[in-house]
């Protein structure tokens, strides 16, 4: 074989393979993909506008005014008698406990029965009275009145020492102010003169028991 048909071949042999790489990128049939120049974003949807009202301040039932009955529970004016005190109930007398028969309990357990004291009655809460507000009423012990802030601080403070809870208020006009000094305010009339007792007791003062307004 020649070198000139040697050359031919290889020749021949390099156009085969090139014609097979190039066919399928020539005559490709499929179909071609086209992308859309269009925004795929949805448009806005259409939406009712309305407004809304500003809320309004709400309007609160006006303070009751307790100077009238401050004023009239220091000067000692009698009390509603629908608020009198209720008479205090005695508490029943605690018996000694029944013991069981030496027949029924063994040895062992005598002493334990006889040790445990009968069960206690409750005392009945009595219903708490309202005033013509609808306020609970409360009673107080009031230890003075004094034109002198400073002389009603101090039966305060003196107050607080001792364990009580001592409230100070004012009342009266700009130059002729009155202080008072009242401990420990109550629903029960009956533990408000207990009150009075601890603290003639505790202080040395005779207090008085009247109605309290906060």
């Amino acid at each position: 074989m020649t070198e000139a048909m040697k050359h031919r071949l290889v020749g021949a042999a390099v156009l085969i393979a090139l014609g097979v790489i190039a066919w399928p990128v020539i005559f490709d049939s499929s179909p071609v993909r086209e992308i859309s120049q269009r925004s795929q974003i949805p448009e806005e949807p259409v939406s009712e506008r309305f407004t809304v009202a500003e809320p309004g301040r709400p309007q609160l039932p006006p303070e009751p005014d307790w100077s009238a009955e401050r004023e009239s529970a220091a000067a000692g004016a009698p009390s509603d008698p629908q608020t009198a005190a209720a008479p205090q109930q005695a508490l029943p007398a605690v018996t000694a406990a029944d013991t069981l028969p030496a027949s029924a309990a063994g040895p062992a357990r005598a002493p334990e029965a006889a040790s445990r004291p009968a069960p206690k009655e409750l005392r009945p809460v009595p219903p708490v009275a309202t005033d013509a507000h609808g306020l609970p009423q409360q009673w107080a012990v009031q230890l003075g009145v004094f034109s002198q802030i400073a002389n009603a601080r101090e039966i305060q403070q003196r107050a607080n020492a001792a364990g009580f809870h001592a409230i100070l208020q004012s009342s009266g006009k700009p130059g002729a102010q009155q202080y008072r000094v009242y401990v420990n305010p109550k629903l029960d009339r009956a533990d408000a003169d207990a009150v009075a007792s601890e603290v003639q007791r505790k202080l040395g003062l005779k207090g008085y028991v009247t109605r309290y307004y906060p």
